[in-house]
Protein backbone atom coordinates (compact mmCIF):
# COMPACT_ATOMS: atom_id res chain seq x y z
CA UNK A 1 0.00 0.00 0.00
CA UNK A 2 1.05 3.36 -0.77
CA UNK A 3 2.10 5.73 2.21
CA UNK A 4 2.40 9.20 1.76
CA UNK A 5 6.34 10.45 3.28
CA UNK A 6 5.57 12.23 6.86
CA UNK A 7 2.35 9.33 7.63
CA UNK A 8 2.72 8.45 11.27
CA UNK A 9 4.81 11.80 12.28
CA UNK A 10 2.81 14.20 14.59
CA UNK A 11 3.20 17.86 14.38
CA UNK A 12 2.42 20.55 17.56
CA UNK A 13 1.79 23.91 15.08
CA UNK A 14 2.01 26.99 17.20
CA UNK A 15 2.26 29.27 14.33
CA UNK A 16 0.04 32.06 13.06
CA UNK A 17 -0.53 34.49 9.80
CA UNK A 18 1.33 32.95 6.83
CA UNK A 19 4.82 31.93 6.44
CA UNK A 20 4.28 29.30 9.67
CA UNK A 21 0.69 27.99 8.53
CA UNK A 22 1.88 27.06 4.71
CA UNK A 23 5.10 25.20 6.52
CA UNK A 24 2.88 22.84 8.70
CA UNK A 25 0.35 22.75 5.69
CA UNK A 26 3.05 21.01 3.21
CA UNK A 27 3.55 18.65 6.17
CA UNK A 28 -0.27 17.90 6.50
CA UNK A 29 0.31 17.12 2.72
CA UNK A 30 2.96 14.69 3.06
CA UNK A 31 0.83 12.91 5.70
CA UNK A 32 1.88 14.44 9.14
CA UNK A 33 -0.88 14.80 11.36
CA UNK A 34 -0.75 18.78 12.08
CA UNK A 35 -2.53 19.77 15.10
CA UNK A 36 -3.20 24.15 14.94
CA UNK A 37 -2.89 25.04 18.57
CA UNK A 38 -4.62 28.80 19.18
CA UNK A 39 -5.56 30.65 21.93
CA UNK A 40 -9.09 31.94 22.55
CA UNK A 41 -7.55 35.30 23.57
CA UNK A 42 -4.80 34.92 21.22
CA UNK A 43 -5.62 32.90 17.74
CA UNK A 44 -4.58 33.03 14.53
CA UNK A 45 -5.66 36.50 13.05
CA UNK A 46 -5.47 34.83 9.69
CA UNK A 47 -9.23 33.54 10.76
CA UNK A 48 -10.98 36.61 11.02
CA UNK A 49 -9.03 38.11 7.56
CA UNK A 50 -11.18 38.55 4.61
CA UNK A 51 -13.66 35.99 5.85
CA UNK A 52 -17.09 35.38 3.26
CA UNK A 53 -19.51 37.98 4.30
CA UNK A 54 -22.70 37.91 6.45
CA UNK A 55 -22.09 34.51 8.22
CA UNK A 56 -22.52 34.06 11.86
CA UNK A 57 -19.19 32.27 12.43
CA UNK A 58 -16.51 34.66 10.35
CA UNK A 59 -13.27 32.69 12.44
CA UNK A 60 -14.74 29.77 10.28
CA UNK A 61 -15.18 31.18 6.94
CA UNK A 62 -11.98 32.77 5.88
CA UNK A 63 -10.16 31.93 2.60
CA UNK A 64 -6.96 32.91 4.13
CA UNK A 65 -7.56 30.58 6.83
CA UNK A 66 -8.95 27.89 4.63
CA UNK A 67 -6.62 27.66 2.27
CA UNK A 68 -3.37 27.91 4.59
CA UNK A 69 -4.31 25.45 7.24
CA UNK A 70 -6.40 22.60 5.49
CA UNK A 71 -5.37 19.18 6.49
CA UNK A 72 -4.86 19.88 10.09
CA UNK A 73 -6.78 19.10 13.34
CA UNK A 74 -7.61 22.43 15.65
CA UNK A 75 -6.77 22.38 19.25
CA UNK A 76 -7.35 25.60 21.10
CA UNK A 77 -5.03 26.21 24.15
CA UNK A 78 -4.26 28.79 26.20
CA UNK A 79 -0.34 28.58 26.67
CA UNK A 80 -0.23 31.42 28.64
CA UNK A 81 -2.22 30.16 31.35
CA UNK A 82 -0.90 27.50 33.67
CA UNK A 83 -3.15 24.90 33.08
CA UNK A 84 -2.80 25.38 29.28
CA UNK A 85 0.93 25.11 29.34
CA UNK A 86 0.89 21.87 31.77
CA UNK A 87 -1.74 20.87 28.59
CA UNK A 88 0.75 21.50 26.59
CA UNK A 89 3.87 19.57 28.00
CA UNK A 90 1.39 16.25 28.21
CA UNK A 91 0.64 16.83 24.91
CA UNK A 92 4.72 17.31 23.65
CA UNK A 93 5.69 13.87 24.24
CA UNK A 94 3.05 12.35 21.89
CA UNK A 95 4.76 14.90 18.68
CA UNK A 96 8.21 14.85 16.97
CA UNK A 97 7.58 18.27 15.90
CA UNK A 98 7.12 21.51 17.49
CA UNK A 99 7.02 24.62 15.01
CA UNK A 100 6.20 28.46 16.07
CA UNK A 101 6.83 31.46 14.32
CA UNK A 102 6.33 33.50 17.44
CA UNK A 103 8.68 37.11 17.96
CA UNK A 104 11.95 36.04 19.24
CA UNK A 105 11.16 35.58 22.80
CA UNK A 106 7.69 34.76 23.21
CA UNK A 107 8.63 30.59 23.70
CA UNK A 108 10.92 31.55 26.37
CA UNK A 109 8.91 33.60 27.96
CA UNK A 110 6.27 30.85 28.19
CA UNK A 111 8.91 28.68 29.25
CA UNK A 112 8.39 26.64 26.76
CA UNK A 113 12.12 26.49 24.90
CA UNK A 114 14.01 24.10 23.87
CA UNK A 115 14.95 22.54 27.08
CA UNK A 116 11.92 22.55 28.95
CA UNK A 117 10.82 20.59 25.20
CA UNK A 118 13.26 18.23 25.79
CA UNK A 119 12.52 17.29 29.32
CA UNK A 120 8.81 16.11 28.11
CA UNK A 121 10.81 14.29 24.91
CA UNK A 122 14.41 13.86 24.64
CA UNK A 123 14.37 13.96 20.63
CA UNK A 124 11.64 16.22 19.90
CA UNK A 125 12.39 18.87 16.75
CA UNK A 126 11.81 21.99 17.47
CA UNK A 127 11.26 24.33 14.44
CA UNK A 128 11.16 28.41 15.61
CA UNK A 129 10.56 30.81 11.94
CA UNK A 130 11.28 34.61 14.20
CA UNK A 131 11.41 37.32 11.08
CA UNK A 132 15.09 38.15 12.29
CA UNK A 133 15.96 34.77 13.82
CA UNK A 134 16.70 34.40 17.61
CA UNK A 135 19.93 36.01 17.95
CA UNK A 136 21.00 39.57 17.07
CA UNK A 137 20.55 43.17 17.80
CA UNK A 138 16.57 42.85 15.70
CA UNK A 139 15.91 39.36 17.18
CA UNK A 140 13.12 41.21 19.18
CA UNK A 141 11.38 43.11 16.73
CA UNK A 142 7.76 42.01 14.93
CA UNK A 143 8.64 40.79 11.37
CA UNK A 144 5.66 40.45 8.69
CA UNK A 145 6.12 39.90 4.94
CA UNK A 146 6.00 42.95 3.45
CA UNK A 147 8.70 44.30 6.05
CA UNK A 148 10.83 41.22 5.88
CA UNK A 149 11.03 42.26 1.87
CA UNK A 150 12.29 45.49 2.22
CA UNK A 151 14.77 44.53 4.82
CA UNK A 152 16.13 41.53 2.44
CA UNK A 153 17.44 43.03 -0.05
CA UNK A 154 14.75 42.27 -2.60
CA UNK A 155 13.14 45.63 -2.98
CA UNK A 156 16.13 47.30 -4.59
CA UNK A 157 15.73 44.60 -7.13
CA UNK A 158 12.27 45.72 -7.97
CA UNK A 159 12.63 49.18 -9.35
CA UNK A 160 10.94 52.44 -7.55
CA UNK A 161 7.51 54.37 -8.27
CA UNK A 162 6.97 57.38 -9.69
CA UNK A 163 7.05 58.66 -6.47
CA UNK A 164 10.69 57.24 -5.78
CA UNK A 165 9.56 54.76 -3.12
CA UNK A 166 10.29 51.21 -3.75
CA UNK A 167 7.94 48.50 -5.12
CA UNK A 168 7.47 45.74 -3.19
CA UNK A 169 6.65 42.27 -5.27
CA UNK A 170 2.76 42.39 -4.71
CA UNK A 171 2.51 39.56 -2.20
CA UNK A 172 4.60 39.17 1.24
CA UNK A 173 7.42 37.06 -0.78
CA UNK A 174 8.88 36.09 2.20
CA UNK A 175 6.05 34.21 3.92
CA UNK A 176 5.40 31.53 1.48
CA UNK A 177 9.23 30.96 0.90
CA UNK A 178 10.62 30.88 4.20
CA UNK A 179 7.36 28.41 5.01
CA UNK A 180 8.70 25.91 2.07
CA UNK A 181 12.29 26.42 4.13
CA UNK A 182 10.85 25.09 7.03
CA UNK A 183 9.15 22.37 6.07
CA UNK A 184 12.26 21.50 4.24
CA UNK A 185 13.93 21.82 7.57
CA UNK A 186 11.63 19.47 9.33
CA UNK A 187 12.10 16.62 6.93
CA UNK A 188 16.23 17.16 7.04
CA UNK A 189 15.62 17.09 10.70
CA UNK A 190 13.20 13.88 10.77
CA UNK A 191 16.03 11.99 8.39
CA UNK A 192 18.83 12.95 10.99
CA UNK A 193 17.19 11.55 13.83
CA UNK A 194 16.61 8.62 12.17
CA UNK A 195 19.78 8.41 11.67
CA UNK A 196 21.33 9.58 15.33
CA UNK A 197 18.34 9.13 17.52
CA UNK A 198 18.86 13.04 17.95
CA UNK A 199 15.76 15.86 18.50
CA UNK A 200 17.13 19.16 16.65
CA UNK A 201 16.56 23.06 17.46
CA UNK A 202 16.48 25.33 14.49
CA UNK A 203 16.37 28.53 14.04
CA UNK A 204 15.07 29.50 11.08
CA UNK A 205 15.08 33.49 10.53
CA UNK A 206 13.12 34.43 7.94
CA UNK A 207 14.85 37.26 6.40
CA UNK A 208 17.78 35.11 5.69
CA UNK A 209 15.59 32.67 3.88
CA UNK A 210 14.47 35.83 1.59
CA UNK A 211 18.26 37.09 1.34
CA UNK A 212 19.57 33.86 0.41
CA UNK A 213 17.13 34.24 -2.93
CA UNK A 214 19.04 36.93 -4.65
CA UNK A 215 22.68 35.46 -4.55
CA UNK A 216 22.69 36.92 -8.01
CA UNK A 217 22.45 40.35 -7.11
CA UNK A 218 24.88 40.03 -4.09
CA UNK A 219 28.06 38.84 -5.96
CA UNK A 220 27.42 41.23 -8.59
CA UNK A 221 27.58 43.64 -5.87
CA UNK A 222 30.54 42.02 -3.63
CA UNK A 223 32.31 41.37 -5.89
CA UNK A 224 32.25 44.00 -8.76
CA UNK A 225 30.48 46.72 -6.90
CA UNK A 226 27.78 46.78 -9.44
CA UNK A 227 24.03 48.50 -7.85
CA UNK A 228 21.31 46.44 -9.07
CA UNK A 229 19.73 48.00 -12.45
CA UNK A 230 15.73 48.15 -12.45
CA UNK A 231 15.62 46.47 -16.44
CA UNK A 232 11.75 46.18 -16.86
CA UNK A 233 11.45 44.02 -19.79
CA UNK A 234 15.02 44.33 -21.26
CA UNK A 235 17.65 41.78 -20.53
CA UNK A 236 21.10 42.53 -21.56
CA UNK A 237 21.79 39.27 -22.33
CA UNK A 238 18.78 38.54 -24.95
CA UNK A 239 18.10 40.07 -28.03
CA UNK A 240 14.71 41.18 -27.31
CA UNK A 241 11.90 40.73 -24.86
CA UNK A 242 8.69 42.49 -23.87
CA UNK A 243 5.26 41.90 -22.01
CA UNK A 244 2.25 42.51 -25.16
CA UNK A 245 -1.35 43.23 -24.33
CA UNK A 246 -3.86 40.77 -26.07
CA UNK A 247 -7.62 40.42 -26.46
CA UNK A 248 -9.30 40.67 -23.48
CA UNK A 249 -9.74 42.57 -20.15
CA UNK A 250 -5.98 42.47 -19.07
CA UNK A 251 -4.61 39.73 -20.95
CA UNK A 252 -0.83 39.69 -21.62
CA UNK A 253 1.73 37.75 -23.36
CA UNK A 254 5.46 37.25 -22.37
CA UNK A 255 8.46 37.02 -25.02
CA UNK A 256 11.51 36.38 -25.11
CA UNK A 257 13.81 36.38 -28.69
CA UNK A 258 17.35 34.64 -27.78
CA UNK A 259 18.20 35.52 -31.33
CA UNK A 260 17.30 37.84 -34.44
CA UNK A 261 16.91 34.36 -36.21
CA UNK A 262 14.14 33.18 -33.59
CA UNK A 263 12.70 37.15 -34.00
CA UNK A 264 12.58 36.66 -37.91
CA UNK A 265 10.56 32.96 -37.46
CA UNK A 266 8.46 34.84 -34.61
CA UNK A 267 7.70 37.27 -37.46
CA UNK A 268 6.69 35.22 -40.02
CA UNK A 269 4.21 33.26 -37.76
CA UNK A 270 2.48 36.46 -36.54
CA UNK A 271 2.39 38.24 -40.27
CA UNK A 272 4.98 41.02 -38.80
CA UNK A 273 7.63 42.59 -40.71
CA UNK A 274 10.81 41.59 -39.33
CA UNK A 275 12.75 43.67 -41.34
CA UNK A 276 14.93 45.92 -38.63
CA UNK A 277 17.62 49.21 -39.45
CA UNK A 278 20.00 47.98 -36.83
CA UNK A 279 20.97 49.88 -33.66
CA UNK A 280 19.11 50.75 -30.19
CA UNK A 281 15.96 51.61 -31.57
CA UNK A 282 15.48 47.84 -32.47
CA UNK A 283 13.68 47.13 -29.91
CA UNK A 284 11.50 50.09 -29.53
CA UNK A 285 10.45 48.70 -33.19
CA UNK A 286 9.61 45.08 -31.80
CA UNK A 287 7.59 46.46 -29.19
CA UNK A 288 5.62 48.69 -31.48
CA UNK A 289 5.04 45.58 -34.03
CA UNK A 290 4.15 43.41 -31.33
CA UNK A 291 1.77 45.16 -29.50
CA UNK A 292 -0.05 45.61 -33.13
CA UNK A 293 0.23 42.49 -33.89
CA UNK A 294 -1.07 41.11 -30.67
CA UNK A 295 -4.07 43.45 -29.37
CA UNK A 296 -6.53 41.27 -31.36
CA UNK A 297 -5.23 38.27 -30.83
CA UNK A 298 -5.87 35.97 -28.00
CA UNK A 299 -3.29 34.76 -25.92
CA UNK A 300 -3.31 31.41 -25.37
CA UNK A 301 -3.49 30.58 -29.36
CA UNK A 302 -0.77 32.95 -29.63
CA UNK A 303 1.38 31.16 -26.77
CA UNK A 304 0.60 27.83 -28.11
CA UNK A 305 1.67 28.86 -31.63
CA UNK A 306 5.14 30.38 -30.35
CA UNK A 307 5.94 27.70 -27.75
CA UNK A 308 5.03 25.36 -30.25
CA UNK A 309 7.85 26.66 -32.29
CA UNK A 310 10.26 27.29 -30.02
CA UNK A 311 10.07 29.96 -28.98
CA UNK A 312 10.15 31.19 -25.16
CA UNK A 313 6.45 32.75 -24.34
CA UNK A 314 4.10 33.07 -21.65
CA UNK A 315 0.98 33.77 -20.76
CA UNK A 316 0.88 36.30 -17.89
CA UNK A 317 -2.20 34.75 -15.72
CA UNK A 318 -4.02 37.13 -13.27
CA UNK A 319 -6.01 35.14 -10.24
CA UNK A 320 -8.97 34.48 -12.30
CA UNK A 321 -7.57 32.98 -15.82
CA UNK A 322 -5.38 31.14 -13.69
CA UNK A 323 -7.98 29.00 -12.35
CA UNK A 324 -9.24 28.09 -16.27
CA UNK A 325 -5.60 27.42 -17.51
CA UNK A 326 -5.86 24.09 -19.54
CA UNK A 327 -2.58 23.03 -18.58
CA UNK A 328 -3.29 22.83 -15.17
CA UNK A 329 -6.58 21.52 -15.75
CA UNK A 330 -5.04 18.78 -17.35
CA UNK A 331 -2.71 18.29 -13.97
CA UNK A 332 -5.95 18.23 -11.88
CA UNK A 333 -3.58 21.20 -10.02
CA UNK A 334 -6.89 22.67 -9.29
CA UNK A 335 -8.95 20.81 -6.23
CA UNK A 336 -12.72 21.58 -4.45
CA UNK A 337 -13.17 20.51 -0.55
CA UNK A 338 -16.58 20.35 1.21
CA UNK A 339 -16.78 22.89 4.07
CA UNK A 340 -19.39 22.74 6.46
CA UNK A 341 -19.16 27.07 6.31
CA UNK A 342 -18.82 27.91 2.99
CA UNK A 343 -19.15 27.27 -0.51
CA UNK A 344 -16.44 25.16 -2.37
CA UNK A 345 -14.12 27.09 -4.40
CA UNK A 346 -10.60 25.74 -6.30
CA UNK A 347 -8.12 25.46 -4.22
CA UNK A 348 -4.47 24.54 -5.55
CA UNK A 349 -3.16 21.00 -4.39
CA UNK A 350 0.15 20.55 -3.40
CA UNK A 351 2.99 21.12 -5.32
CA UNK A 352 5.08 17.80 -4.91
CA UNK A 353 3.88 14.43 -6.90
CA UNK A 354 5.50 11.24 -5.67
CA UNK A 355 5.86 8.06 -7.89
CA UNK A 356 5.27 6.21 -4.65
CA UNK A 357 2.07 8.52 -3.36
CA UNK A 358 -0.04 11.25 -4.98
CA UNK A 359 -0.66 13.17 -2.07
CA UNK A 360 -3.98 15.19 -2.09
CA UNK A 361 -6.00 17.65 0.04
CA UNK A 362 -8.09 15.68 2.15
CA UNK A 363 -10.92 18.00 4.46
CA UNK A 364 -11.15 21.45 4.88
CA UNK A 365 -9.47 23.75 7.58
CA UNK A 366 -10.74 22.83 10.74
CA UNK A 367 -13.04 24.93 12.92
CA UNK A 368 -12.14 26.88 15.33
CA UNK A 369 -11.49 23.73 18.76
CA UNK A 370 -12.95 21.22 16.45
CA UNK A 371 -10.54 18.37 17.41
CA UNK A 372 -10.62 19.34 21.15
CA UNK A 373 -12.30 16.31 22.68
CA UNK A 374 -10.45 14.17 20.23
CA UNK A 375 -6.82 15.05 21.19
CA UNK A 376 -7.26 15.70 25.07
CA UNK A 377 -9.37 13.08 25.66
CA UNK A 378 -8.26 10.47 23.08
CA UNK A 379 -4.66 11.50 22.50
CA UNK A 380 -3.79 12.88 25.97
CA UNK A 381 -5.93 10.90 28.71
CA UNK A 382 -7.53 13.89 30.21
CA UNK A 383 -10.63 13.03 31.97
CA UNK A 384 -14.05 14.95 31.54
CA UNK A 385 -13.43 16.65 34.64
CA UNK A 386 -10.10 17.99 33.45
CA UNK A 387 -11.56 19.44 29.73
CA UNK A 388 -14.65 20.62 31.86
CA UNK A 389 -12.22 22.67 34.11
CA UNK A 390 -10.18 23.85 31.07
CA UNK A 391 -13.13 25.41 29.28
CA UNK A 392 -14.62 27.04 32.86
CA UNK A 393 -10.87 28.56 33.10
CA UNK A 394 -11.18 29.73 29.48
CA UNK A 395 -7.60 27.92 28.54
CA UNK A 396 -9.71 25.77 25.73
CA UNK A 397 -13.37 26.90 23.64
CA UNK A 398 -15.08 26.36 20.54
CA UNK A 399 -14.87 30.20 19.33
CA UNK A 400 -12.58 33.36 19.65
CA UNK A 401 -13.02 35.91 22.76
CA UNK A 402 -14.26 39.19 21.33
CA UNK A 403 -13.56 38.23 17.82
CA UNK A 404 -12.87 41.22 15.25
CA UNK A 405 -12.46 41.09 11.80
CA UNK A 406 -9.79 42.31 9.48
Amino acid sequence: MKRLPLEGIRVADLTMMWAGPYATRILAEMGAEVIKIESPRAWDNIRTLIPLPGVEEPWNASYYFNDYNRDKKSLTLDLAHPLGRETFLRLVPHCDVVIENYRADVLENLRLGYEVLRQARPDIILVSMAGYGKTGAERNYVGFGPIIEQMSGLASMTGYGDDGVPFKTGISYGDPVAGKAAAAAVALALIARRRTGRGACIDLAQREVLSSLIGEAFVAASLRGEQPVHRGNRDPRRFAQGVYRCAGEEQWLAVTFRTRDEWARAAALLGIDPALPGGPADHDLIDARMSAALADRDPQDVFELLAGAGIPAGRVLDTVTIHDDPHLAARRFWVELPHPRMHPWKQPRTAWRLREADPWPRRHAPLFGEHNEEILRGLIGLSAEQVEELRREGVIGDAPVNPGVG
